[in-house]
């Protein structure tokens, strides 16, 4: 069977979750649609590793610098030569059923993007859809992104509809070839933010729609484990001051700050603060393992030093009747549970 689609695979931030997302992707994929990973700057001990696990059924476009994911992406895009593609980062786990889902709102929408529902944990919701919230004060305008049923917990049998969406996270999505190349959907001068600034151009300038379809699921792993080879790539695509840059470009494309009023920089902080800085000083895997220590040791001696306040909690919570109200198992363990077990 012939197809009018395939699928672009880019790296977001990490170089190691590839090999495991590709075996999964080529699992819930039909064996004749075309995968096409595109990814700058990997280490050639990886590029062996994948060309030997995938190479039969995955074409690889490797590039010796790093990429930005739009660039990679519109690099895929004019690889492919199909009306439709899915683009998906590296780090993104689908489930069963997720593509038909995602072909068949495009179909019944005519949708010029259409954005599965993402998970951030097993079981929790990282977004369903999103909205661009935008405030005005003093004569200047801020962009907030808004993520749908974020850190909800999710269950198949959740009432989640098709919707219309601002934009879609750029995690994955399927879209319509022509008018991204064309209007320049994927700007590869933007770092951060370019998946609100996607959203503006499909629907301003390409007049296009833009869906989320809840019953294509999509497993991001925000918390995917950075190794040794990763370091180089996870620092520049964190880089404050480069993607300062990019968000600069985007307030003068569309004449509103989308840094949501100087909030946006603590998620760039924390993502950041995944890397340590010995690890950014010595990148290898010694140093990943000599941090990971010592933030044990610290994570235990805090521990102590607030075992006053938790007997005090404690104390409290039975006092206001706290632990009387039930306590739903399943929610436990996933707020216990990490990102992926692929990859952890």
């Amino acid at each position: 069977m012939s197809h009018d689609y395939g699928i672009v695979v880019s790296a977001r931030d990490l170089f190691s979750p590839t090999g495991p997302m590709l075996t999964n992707l080529c699992a819930h994929v039909p064996p004749d649609v075309p995968i096409t990973a595109v990814i700058g700057g990997a280490p050639e001990r990886l590029r062996e590793a994948w060309m030997k696990r995938h190479g039969d059924r995955v074409k690889f476009i490797f590039e010796d610098r790093f990429l930005k994911q739009a660039e990679a992406r519109n690099i895929g895009l004019r690889s492919i030569g199909m009306p439709l593609a899915v683009v998906i980062d590296n780090d993104n786990f689908v489930r069963p059923g997720w593509l038909q889902a995602l072909l068949e709102c495009r179909r019944e929408t005519d949708a010029m993007m259409v954005v599965p529902l993402i998970l951030e944990r097993p079981r929790r919701i990282h977004c369903a859809g999103c909205d661009l919230y935008i405030t005005t004060e003093a004569g200047k305008s801020y962009g907030h992104k808004v993520l749908r049923y974020h850190r909800k917990p999710y269950a198949e049998g959740a009432n989640l509809c098709r919707r219309e969406t601002d934009y879609g996270e750029f995690h994955a999505m399927l879209v319509e070839v022509a008018p991204t190349l064309e209007h320049e959907a994927f700007d590869e001068q933007l770092t951060e933010e370019f998946e609100v600034d996607s959203g503006l151009v499909w629907r301003r300038r390409a007049g296009g729609t833009l869906w989320c379809e809840p019953a294509s699921v999509v497993h991001f792993v925000e918390d995917a484990p950075i190794q040794a080879e990763d370091i180089p790539f996870y620092a520049w695509r964190w880089d404050m001051r480069r993607l300062l840059l990019g968000y600069n470009r985007f307030e003068a494309k569309w004449g509103f700050d989308m840094s949501e009023q100087g909030r946006f920089r603590e998620f760039l902080y924390d993502r950041n603060a995944r890397l340590p800085l010995l690890a950014r000083m010595v990148p290898s895997r010694t140093s990943l393992t000599l941090t990971k220590s010592l933030a044990r040791v610290r994570a235990k001696i805090r521990r102590l030093l607030i075992l006053p306040d938790d007997v005090r909690y404690a104390i409290r919570r039975r006092v206001f009747g706290y632990d009387a109200w039930p306590t739903l198992e399943s929610e436990v363990r996933n707020e216990r549970a990490a990102g992926h077990p692929d990859l952890m």
